[in-house]
């Protein structure tokens, strides 16, 4: 009868031996990995919704994830209001934010803008560590992605046009392509009118950046702004207008990180600034132009460029 109910305890211990194989839950760790194995700490690396964030929001995502990091990637969140949001409630773990931006757009910074790149970056640094949560701005990348307001290259030798200066006395005869954020943010549009008095006769929104190049080069308007990083702004059909009085802050794009994940995670810091100390403005520029004039896709620009400098295999 022992030996009897023995072998039934054995078959019984089996059979839920082979249930849990079966449901996947023997040899594994609560959060599904397998037992035994390294648990590669999950950063979510989100980004804006422009070319230049996409690719940079790629250059994060692939080296984290080729350094060890399990890597998910929310790209296209929006405007920095958007992204700023999900990195203080933790839907994203960094992003890629510019230096001028943070301080004029996301961090309520008052006072005239700082004159140099160290300033400017040293000013949104200290803010973010003051906020609850804090996070933390790594080291930028050393070029400035600024506004660049471009406009048709027969338009600009019709009117005589090198400078905002030049361009806002003729802006009453000339229709200005904008886009929604630059429209509303206190360093946009508004920031030209108050300096230089633009008064365009008209002004269309087209929120796409190509669809803006695209309709100045139509002629469906005369004047656009866009980014001194993009590869549109190497065509001699379009002049960019230089900016006499230096009415913005710098723009120098740097990864942004809750504080939280860099103190469970230090490695990351070094990972990033390694990335951002190698990306200067013609390589930006000839990132950006391969995506927006070549039609290729971000993902595939950024694993090529970080395989040339040996940053992943």
């Amino acid at each position: 009868m022992k030996t009897c109910k023995k072998m039934i305890r054995a078959v019984v211990l089996a059979g839920a031996i082979f249930a849990l194989i079966a449901c996947g839950n023997v040899g594994e760790s609560p959060g599904g990995a397998p037992a035994g194995e390294g648990d590669a700490a999950a950063i979510t690396v989100g980004s804006k919704n422009f070319t230049e964030q996409y690719i940079l929001g790629e250059l994060y995502a692939q080296v984290l994830e080729a350094n060890g990091f399990s890597v998910e990637k929310q790209l296209d969140l929006g405007s920095e209001q958007l992204a700023d949001r999900a990195l203080q409630s933790g839907q994203i773990d960094l992003y890629p934010e510019y230096t001028g931006t943070a301080l004029a757009a996301v961090l309520n910074y008052e006072g005239e803008f700082p004159d140099t790149p160290e300033e400017t970056y040293e000013a949104a640094r200290e803010l973010y560590a003051e906020r609850d949560p804090s996070a933390t701005m790594l080291k930028p990348a050393p070029f400035d992605n600024n506004y660049g307001i471009f406009v048709r290259a027969e338009v600009a030798e019709q009117y005589g046009l090198e400078t905002l200066e030049d361009l806002a006395e003729a802006s009453p005869e000339l229709v200005f392509v904008s886009f929604s954020e630059f429209q509303d943010r206190e360093d946009g549009y508004p920031n030209m009118q108050e300096n230089y008095g633009f008064d365009f006769e008209r002004i269309e929104i087209v929120n796409s950046l190509g669809l803006r190049y695209q309709g100045v080069l139509q002629g469906d308007g005369d004047v656009g702004v866009g980014f001194t990083t993009d590869g549109q702004l190497t065509s001699d059909e379009l002049v960019v207008m230089e900016d006499t009085k230096g009415i913005w802050p710098i723009y120098q794009p740097a990864p942004v990180v809750r504080t939280e994940v860099l103190e469970e995670n230090p490695e990351i810091e070094e990972i990033l600034n390694d990335l951002s100390s190698r990306l200067d403005i013609e390589t930006m520029r000839e990132l950006n132009g391969q995506v927006d004039l070549e039609q290729r896709n971000p993902e595939d620009v950024a694993r090529e460029w970080l395989q040339e400098e040996g940053l992943i295999e």
